[in-house]
């Protein structure tokens, strides 16, 4: 049996209408009781409609979903000092906007607005994305310098000998090398390698690539290989990706030179975790470079 529920100490009462009605009623008793008392009854009738209204104003929800939605969203930003800042100076730049009037300028505006809403959409699903630019890289470095970071895993899709040979690769690389010998994370990574790159007649990738893994091998990271031709029916796993602790997850897309075209940075964790099986798939077909070393002698 539903229990009545219990109103609080601090709510008014249950209705504005009922009150003024009250106080109507009260005003009509107090005339016939003086007779001519016009004007005491109007005083009466008077006050019940401002105190009816007076208690509708100030009826305001107990529930914070009972508020209109841009309040409530200017409830909670207000909690985020950062992101209220934002917020207050975007409002304050779309407010001097709306008020040029030419349509052209409107229409350009708009889209341009329309791109920064779909930017910060993919902000709210924890991702944030960098197209034809090495600026990524920055935050790469932030990630594998931040406080509490053990484990970098990365694997490294390598099409072509010009992969992470430019001055931006070089200095991700010696980044690596870096953190490694201080000892700072770990370093793993699993180098996928296009067969034009590692024929099955060598043992070692060619020229360039060999002598980009040997240099992390002679750090201690930990370095395994994977032919490009061994994951014909895993092509999902034909990735460029570097999985920073449990914290983010990043994925590279390169051109055939080896230059960024895309970047993914996301710290969902949803994300980390399919990051994560595809890592450990990866390690049934890889090698490790230590293995083909034992190879050799």
């Amino acid at each position: 049996m539903d229990q009545p529920q219990k109103h609080s100490e601090n709510s008014l009462p249950a209705s504005p209408v009922v009150l003024s009605a009250v106080l109507a009623a009260l005003g009509l008793i107090l005339f016939a009781v003086h007779g001519n008392g016009l004007l005491l009854l109007f005083a009466v009738l008077l006050l019940s409609i401002i105190c009816g209204q007076g208690m509708a104003l100030l009826r305001i929800p107990n529930e914070p979903n009972q508020y209109p939605r841009a309040i409530t969203q200017i409830m909670s930003l207000s909690r985020d000092a950062e992101v209220a800042e934002v917020h207050s100076q975007l409002a304050e730049a779309l407010e001097t906007m709306s008020q040029l009037k030419d349509p052209i300028f409107r229409q350009l505006a708009t889209q341009r607005l329309n791109s920064l809403v779909q930017q910060a959409q993919s902000l709210a699903e924890a991702s944030i994305e960098y197209t034809s630019t090495e600026s990524w890289r920055v935050a790469y470095e932030e990630l594998l310098r931040s406080p509490g970071l053990h484990l970098y895993r990365s694997v490294a899709y390598i099409e072509s000998t010009h992969y992470w040979q430019d001055g931006p690769g070089a200095q991700s690389t010696k980044l690596n090398l870096e953190l490694q010998d201080n000892r700072t994370i770990a370093v793993e990574r699993i180098a996928i390698i296009a067969d034009h790159l590692w024929p099955d007649t060598s043992l070692f990738p060619i020229g360039p690539i060999h002598t980009w893994l040997e240099e992390q091998h002679r750090h201690g990271i930990w370095v395994r290989l994977v032919r490009e031709s061994q994951l014909v029916s895993d092509t999902d796993l034909l990735t460029d990706l570097g999985i920073y602790g449990s914290r983010a997850v990043g994925v590279q897309v390169a051109d055939p030179a080896g230059r960024t075209i895309r970047f993914v940075l996301s710290f969902d964790f949803d994300c980390v975790q399919r990051a994560e099986v595809m890592w450990n798939r990866l390690l049934v077909y890889a090698i490790s470079y230590k293995e083909l070393l034992d190879q050799q002698h």
